[in-house]
């Protein structure tokens, strides 16, 4: 709580043991950030990339929708000198 005393809802954190430990918070996560400057990880590394995304949804005819089809592309529809891609994601019944 706000006084330093422990709330009913508080949980111990646990300590990890491993080779190797991804730590998938976001392209910007504290805990990433804390492990990059601790550990000198950005040392003869070139600088992050960060990308746009753009979501959509699209209706198509049903007799062309493969419900669970799932289709990346690297490059397409940009030019090859631009980084880009796309993902695309087929659902049940036609979206």
């Amino acid at each position: 709580g706000a006084d330093g005393e422990v709330k009913p809802t508080f949980a111990r954190g646990i300590e990890l043991r491993a080779k190797q430990t991804l730590l998938a918070e976001g392209a910007r996560g504290s805990l990433s950030e804390e492990a990059i400057e601790k550990y000198d990880l950005r040392k003869g590394k070139d600088p992050q990339t960060y990308g746009l995304g753009v979501k959509e949804v699209w209706e198509i005819d049903e007799k062309v929708a493969e419900p669970g089809l799932t289709m990346h592309t690297v490059g397409w529809p940009t030019s090859k000198d631009t980084y880009a891609g796309s993902f695309l994601y087929h659902m049940a019944p036609n979206l």
